[in-house]
């Protein structure tokens, strides 16, 4: 569990000066919730939260990503990311089923509101044993909440 804790922070970027921007993305076709830190940065966290599902099988994903490509109407990132189930430790089984790749853009279509996203990702994932996955698709929402910073 202290690994756990520990990853969360680490990934979420609570470092001195990350808390001045937070990010809030919602993908409702797969009924996905995900905190960020500052997107605008070069290098930000993620936890995306698996809702519309029973608290004991709620899935966590955990991600550290890069930026690719900034700019005043889309930003291009890519990271990779641990999926683990915090309750299936209480049953006996294991806490990571594995792991993504994410390639995501994120797109600022009103660029009076840069703050205002929709976000596409392409984040196949691998079960820990490497005997299954899936290549899944996101579409969404999101706010970044903090002042806007003016792209080049």
């Amino acid at each position: 569990m202290k690994i756990l804790l520990t990853a969360l922070l680490l990934a979420s970027g609570l470092g001195r000066g990350a808390a001045a921007q937070v990010a809030v993305t919602y993908f409702p076709f797969q009924s996905v919730l995900a905190i960020s830190s500052d997107t605008e940065r070069r290098g930000w966290g993620s936890l995306n939260v698996d809702t519309n599902t029973f608290i004991s099988n709620t899935t966590l994903e955990v991600q550290g990503l890069v930026a690719l490509r900034q700019g005043r109407l889309v930003n291009y990132y890519t990271g990779l990311g641990l999926n683990v189930s915090p309750f299936y430790v209480l049953n006996g089984l294991t806490l990571v089923n594995g792991y993504t790749l994410t390639l995501g853009a994120r797109i600022k279509p009103l660029p009076a509101r840069p703050q205002a996203q929709l976000v596409f990702e392409l984040a196949p994932y691998v079960s820990t044993y490497g005997d299954s996955g899936t290549l899944r698709t996101r579409l969404g929402l999101a706010y970044n909440f903090g002042p806007a910073r003016p792209r080049p």
